[in-house]
């Protein structure tokens, strides 16, 4: 007999499976990261139902507890937090995409991590009350991420270090002709970064062409540090609306 669990979770990503069915990623608190099926879904007497399975939705779940490498059974759900803007507004929802594609690059394991899962559903409530709105909030998520996935970057910018390494997450006093050692206007700008809290992002006043390249150094150090990364369809929507 199936066990059945509770949890929260977020919504990852969907794929159409059969005529009326789902196949859905979330990242549970209670579980990790799971696959389930969803039945019944995509007809037209399921109604909204669909809707609930959105990429970045917070949902309360009932499901049936399989094996880690087999399809788990949704037996109920509902949504855990209602979206007020991340669901309608074009720019929240393009950051809120980017973040959800980032985290799906980056989380591998199974198993629970409460400390991390807390994590990502404080920033999605965040994200979604649009005064806390900045055009850099990607940005200081791939930061703050990183602490959580082992490689954070350590603040360590001095004259004597004035250069990040990123394959080192710490500055130095030299460079070369690597593309993994950012130059010193680059580097004094992930330094800024790094120690500018969230709710302070607006004092940056950067311009969409620096937003742009620091957008791109964070990807490469990503891929340095995450095997397996790969490239973010949702980068070139970001650009577009930022």
């Amino acid at each position: 007999m199936s066990k059945i669990f509770n949890s929260q979770g977020i919504i990852f990503r969907t794929i159409k499976y059969s005529e009326s069915s789902i196949i859905c990623d979330i990242y549970t608190r209670e579980k990790g990261l799971k696959s389930f099926i969803a039945s019944g879904v995509r007809t037209s007497k399921a109604g909204s139902k669909a809707a609930i399975y959105r990429p970045c939705n917070i949902v309360d779940l009932v499901a049936y507890d399989q094996d880690t490498d087999k399809l788990s059974r949704i037996k109920e759900i509902s949504l855990g937090f209602h979206f007020r803007n991340i669901n309608v507004q074009i720019l929240i929802s393009s950051i809120a995409i980017f973040i959800i594609e980032i985290c799906r690059n980056s989380i591998k394991e199974k198993e629970p991590n409460f400390e991390l899962y807390d994590f990502l559903y404080e920033w999605f409530k965040y994200l979604d009350n649009d005064t806390n709105y900045d055009s850099n909030l990607h940005l200081k998520f791939m930061v703050e991420f990183s602490y959580f996935l082992g490689f954070g970057p350590l603040d360590s910018q001095s004259i004597d270090a004035p250069y990040f390494d990123m394959l080192e997450g710490t500055f130095s006093n030299y460079i070369n002709e690597g593309e993994n050692i950012l130059d010193s206007e680059d580097s004094a700008a992930m330094s800024l970064l790094f120690c500018t809290e969230r709710n302070k992002l607006k004092d940056l006043h950067w311009s969409k062409v620096v937003r742009s390249r620091i957008n791109d150094h964070l990807i490469r150090f990503y891929k340095l540090h995450v095997s397996g990364f790969r490239d973010l369809n949702s980068l070139e929507i970001l650009r577009s609306v930022l």
